[in-house]
């Protein structure tokens, strides 16, 4: 069955449109995303239902692990040994503290994100764990610091000045939010299919639709809960990827930051604290976009003392799900 990164599906513009309404809003009513794709109801919610089916689309909740107080993301550059990287990569897309994973070109082998509960699960990994996956021969390691941006609507253009009409105002954010069991398990309906009915949510948490409704407001309203669209890129003629880490003046790393996450084609921005000072993916047409954003981007920031990029060959993994599995595990929720 294709998923959502095999690169496989074979769209049409309006299939397109459809994908790049819901990286918008995943939650968007089928009547909402036909005035945007410029289609009937029918054929909107008949497409739709065949990409959602055959999992070249997938609409997931996402919590933000900090926010909620259930974890601080880390990420991992890993060195593999010639012919291992396949395997070690299916070793680590296996874990379940492992939120994002691509193979890439360049000076790693994988970079990863790790969702850690405490600086004990931490140097559990580090120490032990990853010194038990035979292939791994170097790694480095930097903490999350501060993240500026994660978006999933990086393919808005294809909707012209019409994006607007599904636009969602950004959450404000604020301290943490506590979850309790119900919240818990809302979260894992919800990151199995983001479009799961609240009135079918209330039902199998065993709650009232409104208090469904409202549990879900608060989690979305704070920022500590999104919803994402993943496909894949190339599918919907986005060819190259990238992973960047760049060495920036700290005086300058505000300015920087805000300057790069206004471009739609970033779809993660973090600073960070070891290898890196800002850990950056893109999402570009080709490599003539590449050229373009480094040129005329990258080139025009004051205070980027270094850039390292690697292009990412293969997403293993990303907001906990893999290409061969459907239901996102919230293990790494829970604090070690």
């Amino acid at each position: 069955m294709p998923s959502w990164s095999s690169g496989s599906g074979r769209l049409d513009d309006l299939d397109r449109a459809i994908i790049a309404c819901l990286q918008l809003n995943g939650r968007a009513t089928w009547q909402q995303i036909a005035a945007v794709a410029g289609a009937s109801e029918s054929t909107v919610s008949r497409r739709a239902n065949r990409l959602l089916a055959n999992r070249v689309v997938c609409v997931s909740a996402v919590p933000d692990p900090a926010r909620c107080g259930l974890g601080t993301p880390v990420l991992m550059q890993v060195e593999c040994a010639v012919g291992a990287t396949t395997a070690v990569a299916g070793v680590l897309a296996m874990r379940s503290d492992v939120r994002f994973l691509a193979l890439l070109t360049g000076s790693h082998d994988l970079v990863l994100e790790v969702v850690v509960g405490s600086r004990a699960h931490l140097a559990d990994v580090l120490v032990d764990q990853l010194r038990s996956i035979p292939g791994i021969t170097h790694t480095s390691t930097e903490t999350v610091v501060r993240n500026f941006k994660t978006s999933y609507d990086w393919s808005r253009g294809l909707l012209g000045d019409r994006a607007a009409l599904l636009e969602r105002p950004p959450a404000p954010g604020g301290g943490r939010v506590t979850l309790d069991a119900t919240d818990l398990q809302m979260v894992q309906i919800l990151a199995a299919d983001g479009r799961t009915s609240m009135s079918e949510v209330a039902a199998r948490v065993g709650i009232g639709e409104a208090a469904a409704r409202r549990r879900l407001d608060v989690l979305t309203s704070s920022g500590a809960l999104w919803f994402a669209t993943f496909v894949d890129p190339q599918a919907m003629g986005f060819q190259t990827e990238m992973f960047l880490w760049l060495g920036v003046d700290f005086a300058r790393l505000e300015e920087v930051a805000a300057e790069l996450a206004r471009h739609p084609e970033v779809r993660y921005l973090s600073a960070t604290a070891g290898y890196s000072d800002l850990a950056c993916e893109l999402v570009l047409r080709d490599l003539d976009d590449l050229y373009r954003f480094n040129t005329e981007v990258l080139g025009s920031l004051p205070g980027i003392r270094r850039v390292e990029m690697g292009q990412e060959l293969q997403i293993a993994k990303r907001g906990f799900l893999t290409s061969s599995t459907v239901l996102p595990d919230i293990a790494p929720y829970v604090p070690r």
